[in-house]
């Protein structure tokens, strides 16, 4: 016979704990079988509003969908230092470092995998002809980088002027947003058409860094720059555009931006120098300075005067960098750091070719200025330079304007830059050469959201469409390999080739149920089966004589449980019959997983 007893809630409890469930894919498996979805994404600068049909992927030819890419932005991405409450997960400022491109390359894995999250550093994954891993904090890395060759902390870089964002002004003769808060304008064309971008002269921007360091331009234009190297595939940045007379970047002095005591900074860019005129009484060109000028405060007296209002004087002659250029040849220009203690100046310098991009790494240590063109380290590899600070409180300026020039007797630099970056330590041989290789000193190629199952892929060197891949590999010579950045009859690989695999631990959330069922000595004394009876039978009430004894027991087989329906949820079936006792109730506990 069967025993119902009704639980109390003593008598059950729950206790969840995640299961992690490993997924190894194929392209075909992947896509075909899973769900896994793949996406090239590509910033518009028209509104979202007037995307139709063509803005999806797969219905234009390039592949593109515009649509995605400004909601992997606005959900994840845009202002992200400073909007965090309006973005998903949880952001750690000194791990998490979001950097969304142009174009994004998207891989989306459902919900029924990945279950309540990826796990953190499960993911590894080939794409493009190279594999991916994360590293535990929400970053892509490539498989086999040691992070500890690149400058990571992002407290250690004072400035960051991509500009990341510089894409995004491309066309300036679209609205890119409100216009004074209030007009949705995005995507319209614009009344008076813009020759330049300046900053509107009561806002300022801010740059990259972990300092949001406020910047202000005047007259530059922003354009799309391949960094690539005569064997590499194409790699896009934006960069800016030096074009004008006044065209300048101003980044006004605050505490960040005063160096190490010991005196040790670097500073990197991405420099193509247009060619030095002849003619002119002038033989320097200003590229990139903290010296000639500082702001004062405004006279408190007047109510008028706010912070805004300073005005700039001379700074003197002390100064941690002043780069600058001169001409050498009508092909080639000398590019200068110059150090200054007001007593002593050092300089130091290496030849760039002009029209074209080399990345200049300047770098002090102590008494000892060096430079760096493209990884290495020209003749004259290094200068003495005085061990006494030389910081000040002077602006950055990128560039220059006319009203400034007599004041350092600069000419107006005429070119772009890219990715400049300073460093509050002096970078090692290893870092400057792994920040050349990588284009813009981050080995963080993109970012995976782990609860919500997004890769993405937004480093320029790394996504899709800029490889353009092709078939096989093809030695060029003993020390190079160009590695499927060519095509044959121009065939781009489809999306099933391009991720060739995929592998993950989905965690999955389980609840452990437990219920203890109590049997008391005198509650489970009889059986309901038929053959304990005289004539085995369940209709025949009179029991066979060995179980009218005092000895005899019931052994249980099997334990259910039931809803209030009398509905059957739950069978236990016992590894082996369990007899009951005469003198303690007994306990059976009963788990399963939901």
């Amino acid at each position: 016979m069967s025993v119902y007893k009704k639980f109390l809630p003593k008598d059950y409890a729950v206790v969840p704990f995640n299961a992690h469930k490993q997924y190894n894919f194929n392209s075909t498996s992947s896509f075909n079988l899973n769900q896994i979805k793949f996406f090239n994404t590509e910033h518009n600068q028209l509104s979202i509003d007037t995307y139709d049909t063509s803005s999806i992927i797969g219905n234009n030819l390039e592949g593109f969908d515009h649509v995605k890419y400004h909601q992997l932005d606005h959900l994840f991405y845009r202002n992200y230092l400073t909007d965090i409450s309006n973005k998903f997960g949880d952001i750690n400022y000194l791990k998490h470092h979001r950097y969304l491109s142009k174009r994004a390359t998207i891989v989306s894995i459902p919900t029924g995998l990945y279950g309540h999250k990826i796990k953190p550093g499960s993911l590894e994954f080939s794409a493009g002809g190279k594999t991916f891993i994360d590293d535990s904090y929400g970053n892509l890395i490539q498989k086999g980088t040691n992070v500890d060759n690149y400058i990571t902390d992002p407290r250690s870089i004072l400035l960051n002027l991509g500009p990341n964002n510089g894409f995004k002004k491309y066309n300036l003769n679209v609205y890119d947003d409100f216009i004074e808060g209030i007009y949705y304008k995005k995507g319209q064309p614009r009344v008076n058409k813009l020759s330049s971008y300046s900053t509107p002269s009561d806002k300022y921007e801010y740059d990259d860094s972990y300092f949001l360091n406020k910047v202000y331009y005047n007259k530059v234009n922003f354009k799309e720059i391949d960094l690539k190297n005569y064997n590499e595939a194409h790699k896009f940045f934006p960069g800016i555009d030096f074009i004008e007379t006044e065209s300048e970047v101003k980044i006004p002095h605050n505490n960040n931006l005063d160096f190490n005591d010991d005196n040790n900074y670097t500073l990197q860019f991405w420099i193509k120098s247009n060619q030095i005129s002849t003619s002119g009484s002038y033989d320097k060109v200003h590229v990139l300075s903290k010296s000639t000028l500082k702001d004062i405060a405004p006279i408190p007296y007047d109510n008028g005067n706010l912070p805004e209002n300073s005005s700039e004087i001379l700074s003197g002659e002390k100064y941690p960098f002043k780069i600058y250029l001169t001409r050498h040849s009508d092909t080639q220009n000398k590019i200068h750091f110059s150090v200054s203690d007001g007593e002593s100046e050092s300089d130091t310098f290496t030849l760039i070719d002009t029209g074209s991009f080399d990345y200049i790494t300047c770098c002090r240590e102590n008494d000892k200025i060096k430079i760096y063109k493209n990884g290495y380290s020209p003749s004259p590899p290094q200068n003495l330079c005085t061990d006494k600070n030389t910081n000040n409180s002077s602006p950055i300026y990128i560039g220059g304007k006319s009203s400034l020039t007599s004041n350092y007797n600069n000419n107006s630099f005429s070119g772009s830059i890219c990715n400049l970056k300073i460093y509050n330590t002096k970078l090692s041989s290893v870092n400057i050469n792994n920040h050349y290789s990588i284009k813009n000193g981050s080995p963080y190629l993109g970012n995976i959201f782990y609860s919500h199952g997004l890769i993405s892929v937004t480093h320029p060197a790394y996504i899709s469409q800029y490889d353009m891949l092709g078939i096989g590999h093809m030695d060029v010579d003993d020390d190079e390999l160009l590695e499927q950045t060519f095509t044959v009859g121009g065939v781009i690989l489809s999306n099933n080739d391009w991720l060739q695999n995929i592998q993950f631990q989905g965690s999955h959330l389980i609840y452990e149920n437990e219920y203890q069922c109590n049997i008391d000595e005198y509650e489970y004394n009889i059986t309901l089966n038929p053959t304990i009876r005289k004539n085995r039978s369940l209709h025949d009430e009179n029991l066979a004589n060995f179980a009218t004894g005092s000895l005899f027991k019931p052994y249980i087989t099997t334990v259910g449980l039931y809803n209030e329906k009398n509905e059957l949820l739950v069978v236990g079936k016992l590894g082996q019959p369990i007899r009951t006792s005469n003198e303690t109730d007994t306990t059976l506990i009963v788990r399963w997983d939901t």
